[in-house]
């Protein structure tokens, strides 16, 4: 009974994987869901202890617009593959000890196979990636859910390939979606995913999106924005541990600060060890009523659990009055 239905599964994806239309066609091993390889693992290969991988995780940095890494090491069961172990601990989410991080994949969604062709990766998830999440109301239609809907769902296919990328694994990935009622059809992810919408405007394969990380660069932009929207939430979120006041007490500095009015950043550069990095700002500033201009501003920043953040005496120095 089992290997029929998986015969049965497989045939449909096979028939629906010639409508795709992709810029290279899926190799076979797509419509063949990774379980179907239990049946091959003999019971003494099935008893051997798991391997495992480290790996570069990407989650949502709180409800930010942004994805941290966690390095975490990954256990691959004997009957799948180390790509497909990583999507799975995507899907499981962040440790419950990471308060900081948010997962992003929709309630149910399972990967069902991660296959790979040249440079592409094709992974192959259930109809639940489409679904909703546990507080996505009906109405999406409104603030905050427009903009707070297309934001999680674009950031969980960020994660995933920044996660796969960062592994080596390849450049790109095609999301595939296998619908079980579906009639036959292209199982390309398509545009609607984002929005909850009707279009049927099918995905290419993703890249990377840089700007989606936190990097120095973006952890520093994210920084002075916080200090011109006086942000004071999200600018103590990203105060180094060390020598970190209260809250209380750092928003009350805050609130004695210049008022940052524009700036612009550069790339920066990163310390050989990995552990700092010092970036360039050009800033403009009110204080008592009167505009200036800083140029060449150095911001320093310091790896904390694989965060980049700023030392409290160093954000001080940054917006106070000279």
């Amino acid at each position: 009974m089992r290997t029929s239905s998986l015969r049965r599964m497989a045939l449909l994806l096979a028939g629906a994987l010639l409508l795709t239309g992709c810029t290279a066609a899926p190799p076979d091993s797509v419509i063949r869901p990774d379980q179907d390889r239990s049946a091959l693992i003999s019971a003494e290969t099935a008893a051997l202890t798991p391997d495992t991988v480290q790996a570069t995780l990407y989650f949502r940095y709180g409800d930010t617009a942004y994805l941290a890494p966690v390095e975490r090491t990954v256990t691959v069961q004997r009957n799948e593959t180390p790509e497909k172990a990583m999507v799975q601990a995507l899907i499981e989410g962040p440790a419950a000890t990471s308060s900081s991080l948010t997962p992003l994949f929709p309630p149910g969604t399972q990967v069902l196979a991660v296959t790979s062709q040249e440079n592409t990766l094709f992974v192959t998830f259930n109809e639940a990636l489409l679904g909703r999440y546990t507080d996505e109301p009906v109405d999406i239609s409104v603030e905050p859910w427009k903009t707070e809907l297309p934001l999680r769902r674009r950031l969980c296919m960020d994660s995933l390939t920044a996660t796969l990328t960062e592994a080596g694994l390849c450049s790109q990935v095609q999301v595939l979606v296998y619908r079980s009622n579906a009639q036959a059809g292209s199982m390309r992810l398509q545009k609607g995913f984002y929005e909850r919408s009707l279009d049927e405007t099918l995905l290419p394969p993703l890249k990377r999106n840089e700007d989606a990380l936190l990097t120095p660069h973006n952890t520093a932009d994210a920084l002075l924005k916080a200090w011109m929207s006086q942000d004071w939430p999200s600018l103590y979120s990203g105060i180094a541990r060390e020598a970190r006041p209260g809250e209380q007490a750092a928003y009350n500095a805050f609130a004695a600060a210049r008022a940052l009015t524009g700036f612009e950043l550069s790339h920066g550069s990163v310390s050989s060890d990995g552990q700092r990095a010092v970036l360039c700002a050009d800033l403009s500033l009110r204080a008592a009523g009167e505009d200036a201009v800083q140029t060449g501003y150095p911001i320093h920043l310091v790896r904390e659990d694989g965060l980049w953040r700023i030392a409290y005496d160093q954000l001080l120095a940054l917006i106070s009055e000279e």
